[in-house]
């Protein structure tokens, strides 16, 4: 039996690099020799005990790699192919019938550890994915390829909010997320300002194109009116805080939309005033994930260079340093980090 390194979630504050078998292929299946796995905030907010999806977990969804075998009737790709990895689709029931295949039961692929618990599988050497889940990436480095799934879920956001050229935009959090949603607002002509506390990550924002900035250790919303008297058509709150979802609705014009982009630790229940909301008709929309639509276009993005990434990839980790890299976003506030099998 062939085997393979993968980095393991074994306890709170514990990876270990172990030896598992290397998948076997099944229908509509390929092989996939990953090239770059990122780690995303739900995988270390389980290392940190924030989350706990049970344990062990085997962690990885942020995925590029190269085609290294394919199942008998696969078309979609080939040996050889570098692609990055996204959802998967039944093609049959309601949701993906109507185009949201996010609601797919089949959206998502997790795999077994013998003994343990399930996880996405993509801190290893290789992995198995469904053939309509790899979207060819061209010539990108794996090492931001990999970063087609969380610009994916930016595009997803940017997407339901229906936000369009000449459009007015708050990001709340200059993290990793809400660095990307901004660029993807940017991308799409909206005028975009960027708030966050730290200006280090603001300067970074500015340096790749987002030049509405606003440094804010407190409530920010005298300031984001003086700058959009009357309000904005969009805001995407980066942060999973009750404060911020407050000043995010503060700041809506009419038909305005807030999109509750981040994930609360711990959850903060958020008051709405039902007859201000059907008064003004403003939308309050969550984003999670994305629809193969969006994976697809991220991928597209990063394959013809229409957007730079490098922002986003601070730095990379050899898959057997994998503690080391889980420690090392505990240490302090970063943006991604990617293990290198």
């Amino acid at each position: 039996m062939k085997t393979m390194k993968a980095a393991v979630i074994t306890d709170v504050g514990t990876v270990e690099v172990q030896d598992i078998p290397v998948p076997e292929l099944g229908q509509r299946e390929v092989l996939i020799k990953i090239g770059a796995a990122s780690i995303c905030s739900w995988e270390h907010r389980t290392f940190s005990g924030k989350q706990k999806p049970g344990l062990p977990f085997f962690g990885g969804h942020e995925n590029a790699g190269e085609v290294v075998a394919v199942t008998e009737g696969v078309t979609r790709v080939k040996v050889g192919d570098r692609v990055t990895l996204g959802p998967t689709q039944c093609g049959t029931c309601r949701a993906c019938l109507r185009g949201e295949d996010k609601g797919c039961p089949e959206h998502f692929q997790y795999f077994s550890l013998k003994g343990g618990d399930l996880g996405p599988g993509g801190f290893s050497e290789y992995k198995v994915h469904r053939e309509d889940g790899c979207f060819p990436v061209g010539d990108a480095p794996f090492e931001l390829a990999c970063l087609a799934e969380p610009l994916s879920c930016a595009v997803h956001a940017i997407r339901l909010m229906g936000m369009k050229q000449g459009d007015t935009a708050v990001v709340f959090g200059a993290g990793p997320m809400g660095l990307l949603n901004a660029l993807v607002l940017h991308h799409a002509g909206v005028l975009v300002t960027l708030v966050d506390m730290e200006d280090e990550r603001l300067q970074i924002a500015r340096d790749n194109g987002i030049n509405s900035t606003l440094l804010s250790t407190g409530d920010a919303v005298d300031e984001i009116l003086a700058l959009y008297p009357g309000g904005v058509d969009g805001v995407v709150t980066g942060i999973g805080s009750r404060a911020v979802n407050e000043q995010g609705l503060k700041i809506l014009q009419p038909r305005g939309t807030l999109c509750l982009f981040a994930s609360a630790h711990p959850v903060e229940p958020l008051a709405i005033d039902p007859n201000w909301v059907h008064n003004t008709e403003v939308r309050i929309i969550g984003a999670v994930s994305a629809d193969i639509q969006d994976h697809e276009r991220a991928t597209e993005m990063i394959a013809k260079g229409e957007i730079d990434l490098t922002p986003i990839m601070e730095k990379t980790f050899p898959l057997a340093d994998a503690q080391e890299a889980f420690e090392y976003l505990s240490a302090k506030p970063s943006y991604r980090v990617a293990l290198i099998p």
